[in-house]
């Protein structure tokens, strides 16, 4: 029967088949059954998992946990409040509903379906294998992608079953997207004490933060080794968390997968001109009073501030801000002083990541390229011009859209590692160049794409990491092979040794060495998986003489 254990250092959750001193019984779900945890704001019930890849039983999910009040009425386009706590005992079964967002095309690799969408929704699930006496277990908290527009964390590919039986506690969270996450507007800043505005869904990531803190050790998680991870717009948030005073000690090991933060973000006051641009879409006058303008804004339905975002523009400009608190400076000045949280870090990018990502440029003739790329970067751009000669010989048109992403993913992610070994810490940095197959990753039940190119035609698409990482690759998708499941019984396994020790290497796992500028190592999985120097280097040099890196 399941128990519920007191040990010292938390309630620890013991497994059907261990009987253990001090371990009281307990009754079936939503009766007092296995999984019965007591939160700081109540008791949380959830329930075994069963999903044929472990001991029935083994694992314990608990979904649909409130981290922060709901985001809704006065409080929307304010900093997350706590919870409200609760009496007895609330089910833990059912993921939240995903934050509001638009319905994403059904063509796409990143199809989301029809969502249930709601503003009431702050939200974690957790998993947990903590079933013995051994001491707590590391904890990783995933913030999912999406361009800080769409997506949420209770996908399946993001079931974190795989990774809880590899030894930690995982986490992963909803949190505010799109303008009710990150509008910025003088009204809001005008009541806000810190007289900033924006960020609100990065504000949320804090809040969760400081769950897991509070919280963690009484689902078996060591509140002293608390991993965040996230890829895309969640790895770029990853990064500013790192350079936030804010967070200060609510992690202690950072992971990014494909996105920095180190290309110029918005100031306030730029942010907050496109803020006016949507409140004019919502009919609010802008020459109301600030309390008036908040009010009227906050009246606006949430569809209505979605359509308002992408007809005012507002949709078109960057998510985060520099608004003097969460972020006090462009996150590339408060790394390069090395102000940033000074904690372990693993970064990396996959090696087709503007594949499927980006739309192709317009048609360009090889003069106009020269030009266009003298234009933005001055002498560098002859650099890069030969750094992409081979592409620029086969399609000029294609070359912008390149840089373009190699500065995001590539020269950001080793930008991160370089900054973080600058500072004395420990970092790693991976390159993706295997081809996963092409599915719809959040649509487990509709995964099959088709498409020209084969079941590879993507390269190694953005995203394509996601199911190596959870060690999901049975759960989810189409066209596995042999490799692709070794894959990711080596990703996930160098993710949670990371998560354990600081130290993505371990027994039986290829070595996996710590970034030094001089050496320029990667970890690189492609056909093999091993440690190769100088990835990519001429483009990202290039890069970094263009971008002053």
């Amino acid at each position: 029967m399941g128990r519920r254990c007191q040990l010292p250092f938390a309630v620890i959750l013991c497994p059907m088949a261990i009987a253990m001193v001090g371990c009281e019984p307990a009754g079936e779900p939503g009766t007092g059954g296995p999984g019965l945890v007591e939160t700081s704001y109540g008791t949380v019930q959830g329930a075994p998992v069963d999903d044929g890849r472990g001991p029935a039983g083994d694992v314990l999910a608990f979904r649909g946990i409130p981290y922060a009040a709901p985001p809704v009425g006065d409080l929307r386009w304010r900093p997350p409040e706590p919870p409200a706590s609760w009496d007895g005992v609330r089910p833990a079964l059912e993921s939240g509903a995903p934050c509001w967002q638009a319905i994403s095309s059904d063509t796409s690799i990143w199809s989301r379906g029809e969502l249930d969408r709601s503003e009431d929704c702050l939200y974690l699930d957790l998993w947990t294998a903590a079933a013995d006496d051994a001491g707590p277990r590391p904890v990783m908290v995933w913030f999912h992608g999406g361009s800080h527009e769409v997506g949420h964390g209770s996908s399946l590919i993001f079931d974190g079953a795989a990774l809880a039986r590899k030894g930690v506690v995982l986490v992963s969270i909803n949190y505010r997207l799109g303008a009710l996450g990150f509008l910025a507007h003088g009204a809001l800043a005008a009541e806000s004490e810190h007289g900033s505005s924006g960020n609100y869904g990065l504000l949320d990531k804090i809040a969760a933060l400081r769950w897991v803190r509070d919280n963690a050790a009484a689902f078996g998680g060591d509140p002293s080794r608390v991993t965040i991870f996230g890829q895309s717009a969640g790895s770029m948030s990853v990064c500013s968390l790192v350079a936030s005073p804010l967070s200060a000690g609510l992690f202690h090991r950072a992971i990014g997968q494909s996105a920095g933060c180190f290309t110029p973000l918005e100031g306030l006051e730029q942010a907050e001109q496109r803020g006016v641009l949507l409140a004019g879409e919502l009919g609010v006058a802008a020459d109301a009073a600030a309390s008036d303008i908040a009010a009227a804004m906050r009246a606006a339905s949430a569809a209505d501030v979605l359509a308002g975002s992408g007809t005012s523009g507002w949709s078109d400009g960057a998510k985060t801000v520099v608004d003097g608190w969460y972020l006090p400076d462009q996150p590339s000045a408060i790394y390069a002083r090395g102000e940033h949280n000074r904690v372990p870090m693993m970064v990396g990018f996959m090696g087709d990541e503007s594949r499927a990502l980006f739309a192709p440029g317009p048609p360009l003739e090889r003069q106009e390229l020269e030009r266009q790329l003298e234009e933005q970067y001055g002498e560098a751009g002859a650099g890069l011009l030969a750094a992409y000669a081979a592409e620029a010989e086969a399609a000029p048109g294609a070359v912008p859209g390149l840089i373009f992403s190699d500065t995001i993913f590539g020269w950001g992610s080793r930008t991160w590692v370089r900054h973080a070994a600058a500072a004395g810490g420990d970092a790693y940095l991976y390159y993706i160049p295997h081809a996963p197959p092409v599915f719809r990753l959040y649509l487990p039940d509709r995964p099959d794409l088709g498409g020209e190119g084969g079941p590879r035609g993507m390269g190694a698409y953005h995203s394509g990491d996601l199911a190596y990482v959870f060690g999901n690759t049975d759960l989810v998708g189409i066209n596995w092979e042999d490799w692709d499941h070794e894959i990711a019984d080596l990703l996930s396994s160098y993710w949670t040794n990371f998560a354990k020790t600081g130290n993505t290497n371990g027994e039986g796992l290829p070595e996996w060495p710590r970034y030094e500028p001089e050496t320029d190592q990667a970890l690189v999985v492609g056909d093999t998986v091993g440690a190769e120097s100088g990835v990519l280097n001429e483009k990202l040099d290039a890069l970094d003489r263009a971008l002053g890196g």
